[in-house]
């Protein structure tokens, strides 16, 4: 390929690159130092509990634990974030669907008698380039 192809191509593939932001998420409240903490950010059509690509884990540790999900392209995203505490890469629930790990959101938006908040009351804005931070509290039952 002729070096002036392979530049014009490189040209058209960094502005792509490097418009993603970075989120810096402080999850608050974590009850123990048993397995991990996990934090998704996700489009509309997959939160809460769809499949997001963007999640970010990091050991658990009483009291708070930061995690960065990186390479967030700019928008809107909810948030949703658990204590694996079993470490087995799921959310615990009882018979009833009610979750038996600590379960968090965006905004810290409550958990309704139903289910998770709805994606506005649980999403954050992420910069095209740079960083956002956000801050979260896990509940458990």
């Amino acid at each position: 390929m002729p070096r002036s192809r392979l530049l014009a191509l490189l040209a058209l593939l960094l502005p792509q690159a490097a418009a993603a932001g970075d989120l810096l998420v402080t999850v608050r409240g974590v009850a123990s130092a048993e397995g991990q903490v996990m934090v998704a950010a996700c489009p509309p059509e997959a939160y809460p509990g769809g499949a997001c690509r963007h999640v970010a884990r990091a050991p658990a540790r009483p009291g708070a634990v930061q995690l960065r999900i990186t390479g967030l392209p700019e928008g809107r995203w909810g948030l949703s974030a658990f204590h694996d505490a079993d470490g087995d890469g799921q959310l615990g629930r009882d018979w009833l669907g009610r979750p038996t790990e600590g379960v968090g959101f965006g905004n810290d938006a409550p958990i309704g008698r139903l289910g998770p908040p709805g994606f506005e009351a649980a999403s954050v804005d992420t910069p095209l380039r740079g960083e956002a931070q956000t801050t979260l509290t896990l509940r458990y039952r």
